[in-house]
């Protein structure tokens, strides 16, 4: 099996936008909010399909970003990524559900590009042998996750987090697979050592370069209105804080500790 990627709860990598600097103008937010929904619909990396806490479904509803204006200026309502629901587990009740485009090999090793809603449901239907992956490989999870809090009786000129311990308002924007990435280290493979890496270089240069388009165009919506974007550690695991920079995951890297061999491709998996 060629996959030898995995989706697991923690983040291989975060970003964050935070708009502390600029609390007072929910207005400017939600511009950053409504760029992330365009740019993420282009790029194909985040393209909200239901929202089910805001009632809302993308072929009957239209355009959520005016959905998102209307809740702001009739209802006083900053939904900075709220709507998404807590766990983003698609189709879970009140869970949003998002699509990804992203290439992965099908059950003859090919190489494919698909429409992906649930990348963890993807390995599942993809696992070689029945029970051969552990279950924490294969999380239940958009490719592109985005998070936030929903703010209520907003108004310009007050802060949109008015409680007596205000915490950052923000938007953190996470990956929890390796796929994007290069190079893996095959965590589920039978004979992973966590040290050597596994190429991963043909899925990853077929879909990070629009992953890497679309965090460049948000940071810099971010920024343009007075906020800021970048890494955040405290999302970010391990040796992965040394691939990712503050607009792009790398693909330009060599594994710090060697290469697993081809022949290890052909290795037979069996059940836990």
């Amino acid at each position: 099996m060629k996959n030898l990627w995995i989706q697991t709860e923690h983040a291989f990598a975060t970003w964050i936008a935070d708009f502390t600097a600029v609390t007072t103008q929910p207005s400017a937010i939600l511009t950053f909010v409504q760029a992330v929904l365009a740019s993420g619909a282009r790029h194909r990396v985040f393209d909200v399909v239901e929202a089910p806490s805001l009632n809302y479904t993308r072929e009957c509803d239209g355009t959520l970003s005016d959905i998102l204006r209307r809740l702001l200026d009739h209802s006083r309502i900053l939904d900075l990524f709220g709507f998404m629901g807590a766990a983003m587990l698609p189709g879970h009740p009140q869970s949003s559900t998002t699509e990804a485009t992203l290439c992965y090999y099908d059950r003859d090793d090919r190489l494919v590009e698909r429409i992906v809603p649930d990348l963890g449901a993807v390995l599942a239907s993809l696992e070689p042998v029945p029970d051969s992956i552990p279950n924490g490989f294969m999380k239940h999870y958009p490719a592109v996750r985005i998070t936030g809090k929903r703010y209520s009786g907003v108004c310009e000129g007050i802060p949109v987090d008015r409680s007596s311990h205000p915490h950052p308002v923000a938007v953190l924007v996470a990956i929890h697979s390796d796929i994007w990435f290069p190079w893996t280290f095959g965590s589920a493979h039978p004979q992973a050592d966590h040290i050597r890496m596994f190429d991963n270089r043909e899925l990853a240069n077929c879909h990070t370069p629009r992953l890497n388009s679309f965090l460049r165009e948000i940071g810099r919506a971010a920024r343009e209105v007075g906020g800021t974007f970048g890494v955040w550690a405290d999302g970010t695991s391990g040796p992965f804080t040394n691939w990712v920079d503050d607009q792009s995951v790398l693909l330009d890297w060599m594994p710090p500790d060697g290469v697993m061999p081809p022949e290890m491709l052909e290795v037979k998996w069996s059940s836990l």
